[in-house]
């Protein structure tokens, strides 16, 4: 379809040149130029024309930003200590159930090797435990340096308690006065035991005081009448139960 097409409209102008080109009388046709104009006319018709192609960008489809690296901050490594705030002791654990190890006075520093959170305590190095370190509860320090990188640690298991060693009494000293009726005792004694909860002032079978751990004399004044006695004891206590001294008997 396409080629009859084009012999039609190649036909139609070969006719328009034919009359365009008729010779006038000034002018006479030479033989050939009616089909050399078709033949340009046809060749004109038959050539594509060219067309501009546009070529493709060469940039990248992405732009991809750089950036430049930057320092990694590391941070400086001290070696945690402890500084003791007040008086305590230091324990074979982390807590009062465990045996004091060494008292530790002010401003005493200890390198931390550990910590118990859930009872606040803190493992240092101690040069007075056999072990070689001991337990400090938090209370009463203050820590510095690196603290946060020491382990968590697992506590020892507790000790069962032994009894404490029963007190002696070394002395006693009375006054009966007969026209008061009253007598004036001061009974001093040894403190034999390192793991008391603390003592009692025994009379005639009834407690009379309570005194706290390391005590070691007691005074007492009671109504006596002249001619009968009194007896007393002391007793230490702890978690296992008590022991008592030997008694003595007063007479005034």
């Amino acid at each position: 379809m396409k080629i009859k097409h084009i012999l039609t409209i190649s036909s139609l102008l070969l006719i328009t040149i034919s009359a365009c080109n008729f010779p006038t009388s000034e002018q006479e046709l030479q033989p050939g130029d009616v089909q050399t104009a078709a033949a340009l006319t046809l060749q004109a018709i038959l050539t594509p024309s060219k067309t501009s192609t546009v070529q493709p960008s060469l940039l990248p489809d992405t732009l991809t930003p750089t950036f430049a690296p930057t320092g990694t901050i590391t941070p400086t490594y001290s070696v945690p200590i402890l500084t003791i705030r007040e008086q305590t002791n230091c324990r074979e654990g982390p807590g009062q159930d465990y045996e004091v190890v060494f008292t530790y006075l002010q401003n005493k520093k200890l390198e931390i090797l550990g910590r118990y959170d859930p009872t606040n305590y803190w493992l240092v190095k101690s040069s007075e435990s056999s072990s070689g370190e001991c337990w400090l509860w938090g209370e009463y320090v203050d820590v510095t340096g690196s603290f946060w990188v020491v382990p968590s640690l697992t506590p020892p298991p507790t000790k069962t308690p032994a009894p404490p060693a029963a007190p002696s009494i070394q002395k006693w000293d009375y006054f009966c006065n007969s026209v008061t009726g009253q007598m004036d005792v001061t009974i001093t004694w040894k403190d034999n035991a390192n793991n008391e909860a603390g003592y009692r002032v025994i009379r005639d079978n009834v407690p009379a005081t309570e005194l706290p751990t390391n005590s070691s004399s007691f005074t007492d004044v009671i109504l006596l009448s002249s001619g009968e006695s009194v007896t007393y004891f002391i007793e230490v206590h702890n978690v296992t139960g008590s022991v008592r001294s030997t008694p003595i008997k007063l007479t005034c």
